[in-house]
């Protein structure tokens, strides 16, 4: 009996041994898993720098793009409520520019100028780039933008000045996407209106290492027919940007020193 017993210990220790020398095998699973390689991304866009309007571009106060110097703001196919406010603006910019009663809401009230018209300003602006956000920092009025990425929107934003964006890089280009705007602020500088169902697609691309085009597409059914498509290029600059605050103090000064003298009526002879 001892000696079966030690023959088959012996047996069982040599099969055991012989499986240990055999060359490990992978199951199916982790076969599949070798094979298949890691997905590659393609590597986001750089848009790092400080951008300014370009040198040389001219004025640019409609995003019209029959008239990008708003020399005709009624003109753009409006519906009739959005013609007569674009007549009754008094702006200080664009073909029609007047110091005279001026009722542009940056000018007057020192109310942020909303997400199209900021780009209008010769003010700088730079992007920040994460994996998961962007960053939109304007140096007019210190405004600052969050663009999540490759999010959907939320079902009912809130109504705000910039809106609600969400982001994505297609190719060379950055598409943002933005709905649930306010309806206090001016599309432009001459004074196109617009309603809560401004829906904006913005598309950021590097032309060149030193410029950078915008394409602004503006929706907004309530206010205007059918959407419409301009382009603005921007310089990239080596200044610093500075410190562009409003205040009604100073609106207030500058209404004193500057407007009132402009436009008292002259003394006659």
């Amino acid at each position: 009996m001892r000696s079966r017993m030690m023959s088959f210990s012996l047996a069982l220790l040599a099969m055991l041994l012989s499986c240990s020398l055999l060359p490990a095998q992978s199951s199916p699973r982790s076969q599949t898993a070798k094979a298949e390689k890691p997905q590659a991304f393609a590597p986001a866009p750089d848009f790092s720098g400080l951008w300014g309007p370009r040198p040389g571009s001219g004025g640019f106060d409609s995003w019209d793009p029959a008239d990008p110097h708003g020399k005709h703001p009624e003109q753009l196919a409006m519906m009739p409520w959005a013609k007569q406010k674009t007549e009754a603006a008094k702006p200080p910019y664009g073909g029609r520019a007047t110091f005279d009663d001026i009722n542009d809401p940056v000018q007057k009230y020192c109310d942020p100028p909303g997400l199209s018209r900021i780009y209008m300003y010769p003010w700088e602006f730079t992007i920040v780039q994460t994996p998961k956000v962007v960053y939109l920092l304007y140096e007019f009025f210190r405004i600052w933008r969050i663009v999540p990425l490759n999010q959907e929107h939320t079902k009912d934003p809130d109504p705000t000045w910039f809106g609600e964006s969400v982001g994505k890089y297609e190719g060379d280009t950055l598409v943002i996407d933005t709905i649930g705007f306010n309806d206090k602020t001016w599309l432009d500088h001459v004074g196109h209106p617009h309603t809560e169902a401004l829906h904006t697609i913005e598309r950021l691309r590097r032309l060149d290492h030193d410029t950078l085009e915008l394409s602004l597409t503006i929706e907004d059914p309530k206010a205007y027919p059918k959407p419409f498509t301009s382009k603005k290029l921007f310089q990239l600059t080596s200044s610093p940007m500075g410190d562009s605050i409003c205040s009604i103090s100073e609106m207030e000064s500058f209404q004193q020193k500057v407007i009132d003298p402009a436009t008292a009526p002259k003394p006659s002879k």
